[in-house]
């Protein structure tokens, strides 16, 4: 089993796929950008791919959630991973002397108000918290940092300057992974995700929650995106509380599909396991070389 993720070894992306195999045996391969993911997946040249869609603190990542819009595969499990930053150096240093900070945008988001303690600190993005490690240890200069998981530091041989540094020390990511083939309905699989556009007009979008409504049917996510071919109009991502095998969810879709002028069902799915948050802190600071 081949599963494709975005970034490079040490990455939280990598945590999910561990979760995700399980006792299975597997091997990953990164990518450099999500859409290069998603084709991988697309052309065979992987089994599954682990997109994040969505972090309890910075909100719905976009970039992976816009890519999902109309493609033909199936989401086959949800991951959830508790995201632990710390900030990292190649050696020790004081928080006075570092010059430049770099991370992936979503992780300095995610640490916006621990930054804004040091105003001295350039706060740059690079396309992975695990690349920033990899880039940070190979760099000359001995001031810049990067921010990432403390596995990473430990990957790569590199110092952990402060731990828990997120704003939200509940902080964690969501992933959703996905196979080219649709799999067959699961009576227990318990949540489904689906994409509609409708015509924009007036109640559109209360004429959709009525639907769910009638047929009892529970949502447990609803998220509104551009569609770029229309401006400034507009389809929707669902989240639903059951799986595609529920009498249920089965007429409300029969019925949702005579007033959509698109819909894409992703897939239903086990639910993930939200991480435990006992004993966490914050901005605990800790010098390990």
């Amino acid at each position: 089993m081949l599963i494709g993720y975005q970034g490079v070894e040490g990455s939280y992306s990598t945590i999910a796929c561990q979760r995700f195999s399980g006792e299975n045996n597997y091997q990953t391969k990164g990518f450099l950008t999500f859409r290069s993911l998603v084709d991988a997946l697309l052309h065979d040249e992987v089994d599954y791919i682990a997109l994040p869609v969505e972090n309890s603190t910075s909100g719905p990542i976009t970039r992976t959630i816009d890519l999902m819009k109309y493609l033909d595969v199936t989401v086959t499990d949800e991951i959830y991973v508790k995201i632990d930053h710390a900030l990292i150096t190649k050696h020790l240093i004081e928080l006075s002397e570092i010059t430049k900070v770099y991370s992936h945008p979503e992780a300095l988001e995610q640490c916006y108000t621990y930054l804004s303690q040091y105003p001295h600190i350039e706060v740059l993005e690079h396309m992975d918290t695990a690349g920033a490690v990899e880039m940070v240890k190979h760099a000359e200069d001995d001031t810049i940092a990067a921010i990432a998981g403390s596995h990473a530091a430990e990957l790569y041989g590199m110092t952990v300057l402060q731990e828990n540094i997120s704003d939200n020390p509940f902080n964690t990511t969501r992933f959703l992974f996905f196979k080219k083939e649709e799999d067959p309905v699961n009576q227990v699989q318990g949540k489904t995700s689906i994409y509609i556009e409708v015509n924009h007009s007036t109640g559109s979008l209360s004429d959709i929650l009525n639907i769910f409504k009638k047929h009892d049917t529970n949502l447990l996510y609803l998220m509104s995106r551009p569609i770029q071919t229309k401006p400034f109009e507009y389809g929707f991502f669902i989240d639903i509380d059951n799986g595609l095998g529920n009498e249920a969810l089965h007429m409300a879709l029969k019925e949702l599909k005579g007033i959509c002028t698109y819909i894409n069902i992703l897939g239903s799915y086990r639910k993930g396991k939200i991480p435990a948050y006992k004993g966490v802190l914050q901005n605990e600071t800790t010098f390990n070389s």
